[in-house]
């Protein structure tokens, strides 16, 4: 139970972002898993329980306070007495936001001879900071200090996929998934590399196990995305749409924008590509798929006019 407690912390610590429902979670889970981390079990409860205020169907959340409370009830002990004490202090200044002296105290505590933490979260640091090299190299560090430490594969793999070599997330996917075999998030990664690798069938069974496993919004997203790919557009609009009340990102209002481009409503496509553009960052692509519409939309309209005229 220890070893699972300790697994879970660290992977919610470094890993949730592409999952999470909000930043406010996203906060909240970090707060708590570097708590449980120093064995403040406690103080991470409070934050466990305001992430199931906001979110009841929270499932992370809600394993990971049944875990704390085996541990407060059964064993008041902390559970990583063996972990260096550097590793531990690092996420007291990460916990106070103190960057400067996490890294260089994780750097420290890479020379000890029980590494492979140190090693794991400094790739953390390093994804946090987009320095993906510089993570990589550190969660290879980390899996070959230990080579059954899981949550080392599963880093490696998010952060190929964010830097766009989808073709390299297959492979540490699947070996974190040796490991962990129910694990929504790994099957969520799997599944968006192989949409963008084009491997539609294989996606499409990763990202079911993932809904199986987890069934939330961000997965239905992905589910979308699927759908629109293989060509059945209705089916994917009707789950956007159903979507909005909890996703109201440039992504989600692009993909409505092409489900509506793809059926001939340009009206409704040059609303769904506006709304995108002001949620983006100015992103060249939705200026161009906007103007498509745009020009779609006044054809139309020209050939109803030229038609309304004819005698």
């Amino acid at each position: 139970m220890k070893r699972f407690l300790l697994l879970l912390c660290i992977i919610i610590s470094g890993l949730m972002l592409p999952v999470a429902a909000n930043e406010i979670e996203d906060d909240y889970f970090d707060i708590a898993a570097n708590y449980c981390v120093v064995g403040d079990y406690n103080s991470a409860m409070k934050y466990l329980d305001k992430i199931l205020q906001i979110n009841p169907s929270n499932k992370h959340a809600a394993d990971l306070k049944s875990g704390l409370n085996h541990v407060i009830t059964k064993d008041n002990k902390s559970f990583i007495d063996n972990v260096s004490p550097q590793v531990r202090q690092a996420m007291e200044y990460k916990r106070i936001g103190d960057e400067t002296r996490e890294w260089n105290t994780l750097v420290k505590a890479t020379e000890d001879n029980n590494s492979y933490l140190a090693y794991y979260y400094l790739g953390n640091f390093y994804r946090s900071k987009q320095e993906y090299k510089n993570a990589l190299n550190a969660y290879s560090a980390a899996s070959s200090a230990r080579t059954d430490f899981a949550p080392a594969y599963l880093g490696t793999a998010i952060v190929l996929y964010e830097m766009g070599q989808y073709n390299g997330v297959l492979n540490p996917a699947d070996k974190y998934l040796s490991f962990n075999p129910d694990d929504d998030l790994a099957y969520a990664i799997k599944a968006r590399a192989e949409l963008e690798l084009g491997m539609i069938n294989e996606a499409q069974y990763d990202n079911e196990t993932a809904i199986t496993i987890n069934n939330c919004p961000e997965y239905q997203f992905d589910r979308a995305k699927i759908l629109y790919k293989q060509g059945s557009v209705k089916e994917a609009k009707k789950l956007l749409e159903n979507l909005l009340g909890d996703i109201q990102t440039s992504k989600i209002y692009e993909y409505l924008g092409l489900c509506d481009l793809a059926l001939g409503n340009y009206s409704n496509a040059v609303t769904d590509f506006d709304r995108a553009i002001l949620l983006s960052n100015d992103d060249p692509r939705l200026e161009m798929k906007y103007n498509e519409a745009k020009q779609l939309l006044e054809n139309k309209n020209n050939e109803t006019s030229e038609r309304a005229i004819l005698p």
